[in-house]
């Protein structure tokens, strides 16, 4: 039978364990999924499925009608969340998939408390994703906050080639790792992330308020780490592609220092999703246009795109921000 590429299924919550203070790993188990890559993303219903048998009751104008159901009782997520994949795992009798979450609303609530044997209605894979550095180039990876997890999913895919990774957060706390030894205050890349280090790839961690590592943004950390660090280590770190998901304003500003020195640099946008396949049209952006005699917008230079058919992953010499 050919290969769905993508698709509506039922699985079941595996584990559920906190990260940090607001994070959390979903690992959910499914017996079959389609081929996915870093950079793709899944839309998860974030409340039961099941919303019960219909009730037929009396009701009388001017007087509160009965509630049978919980979706009338209490607030609830009625549409999809999207998240980035964190990792995939092919073992026997099925697969395995990472969600990586920090609890911000209903929906993300709901799942922290999800318990092992809880179902999850899943649609995807979904979007594009990231492509490889050439084979005799080196990686950049540059993850803020909730933008971590697709660095962790692409650095397994990359895993013992040459490369550095980037996290920023606030402060140490909400960093959604396991921490193996203290970071470099001055972005040196050391093995600090356990993630990173088990796919052979050293770290720079950087905190708003310097709790962890370096102090600052983490978009100075990469800055100094391009001027100060990289050429001592040109010889293994050649043609460095840079890749970046995280706060609109840290990738942008990422795409900046990668574009200022010649480097390309593949952006994971952040949108809000009420679909995830296109539909609705919620996730628009701007990006250049190669003729603007062609449609759409013909005689702009310019046009919207969606993130969710056409992205989320885009050269980051495209994007209008």
């Amino acid at each position: 039978m050919p290969t769905r590429s993508r698709g509506l299924f039922t699985a079941t919550v595996a584990a559920n364990r906190p990260l940090c203070r607001e994070h959390f790993s979903l690992i959910l188990a499914l017996p079959e999924f389609p081929p996915t890559a870093a950079g793709q993303f899944v839309q998860l219903m974030c409340s039961e499925a099941d919303a019960g048998d219909l009730v037929d009751t009396e009701w009388n104008p001017g007087e509160k009608p009965p509630v049978f159901c919980d979706e009338l009782a209490k607030p609830q997520a009625v549409l999809r969340r999207p998240f980035s994949l964190a990792g995939r795992k092919d073992v026997a009798g099925g697969v395995e998939l990472e969600i990586i979450h920090r609890v911000v609303g209903i929906g993300t609530q709901w799942l922290s408390e999800l318990k092992i044997g809880d179902e999850v209605g899943v649609l995807g894979p979904l979007g594009n994703q990231f492509t490889p550095p050439p084979a005799d180039g080196s990686a950049i990876f540059v993850g803020g906050g909730v933008g971590i997890p697709p660095m962790l999913y692409l650095a397994d895919q990359w895993a013992n080639q040459p490369a550095v990774a980037f996290a920023g957060a606030l402060t140490r706390d909400l960093l959604p790792m396991r921490l193996t030894q203290a970071a470099s205050a001055s972005a040196e890349p050391l093995a600090c992330v356990g993630e990173f280090a088990d796919c052979g790839i050293e770290s720079v961690i950087a905190t708003d308020d310097g709790s962890e590592g370096y102090r600052g943004y983490v978009t100075a950390a990469l800055e100094m780490y391009l001027d100060q660090h990289l050429p001592k280590r040109a010889a293994r770190f050649r043609k460095p592609t840079i890749y970046t998901c995280g706060p609109e304003l840290m990738m942008k500003r990422v795409a900046a220092i990668a574009l200022e020195r010649g480097l390309p640099c593949q952006v994971a946008v952040e949108r809000a999703m009420a679909c995830g396949m296109g539909t609705c049209q919620s996730c628009c952006i701007r990006v250049k246009k190669a003729d603007a005699s062609l449609p759409p917008l013909v005689g702009q230079d310019w046009c919207y795109r969606l993130a969710c058919t056409d992205g989320p992953v885009f050269q980051a010499a495209d994007l209008l921000w």
